[in-house]
């Protein structure tokens, strides 16, 4: 009996070892993903949480976009009413609709839904927020702070930072392509 004890604590104690290694280690390409990746901005009031933050390296100096996620843990819906940066005394909600001659167009939201027990991402192509006349230049690795105002009365302050556009394979680079004729 005692070598089936034996045998069996070192099972459990290499299990236990073999879990504690898997959930603390990170393959070599986990970790150059994670050594690129910046820190994105993200708050958290009541049932809202903001995440994934940023700005691309705006295309024209004076215009830029900001993109991020909004987590609703909260039984009734929300909307993004507001927005104030740092960056500009001007920054706008908007959506990109289709326009009658197919092209996608860039227009100004009084809000931005988020409902309940939801998830939204505000990114190129879709809700998203555009800065305009932005008093300084921003390259990449340069941040600003945002001030988000929620239809339920919750705000939230967050630091955004600016990436390099090209290295956002992922679709959410790119603003650039929209049309900013009307700004």
């Amino acid at each position: 009996m005692t070598d089936h004890t034996t045998a069996r604590n070192l099972l459990t104690a290499a299990g236990v070892l073999a879990l504690a290694a898997a959930c603390s280690t990170t393959t070599p390409q986990q970790e150059g993903a994670d050594a690129q990746e910046p820190e994105r901005g993200h708050a958290h009031a009541d049932d809202l949480t903001v995440s994934g933050a940023w700005m691309p390296e705006p295309a024209n100096p004076e215009v830029g976009a900001l993109y991020l996620e909004i987590d609703n843990t909260e039984r009734e819906e929300d909307a993004l009413t507001g927005i104030a940066t740092s960056a500009s005394e001007t920054a706008e909600l908007h959506t990109t609709k289709e326009s009658d001659e197919g092209s996608p167009r860039m227009e100004e939201v009084e809000e931005i839904p988020v409902p309940a027990g939801e998830h939204v991402e505000l990114t190129s192509g879709g809700y998203h927020v555009m800065v305009m006349d932005i008093t300084d230049t921003f390259t990449e690795g340069d941040e600003f702070t945002a001030d988000l105002t929620f239809d339920s009365g919750a705000e939230l302050e967050l630091t955004v930072p600016v990436e390099a556009m090209a290295d956002h394979g992922d679709g959410r680079g790119g603003e650039d392509d929209e049309d900013h004729g009307d700004h």
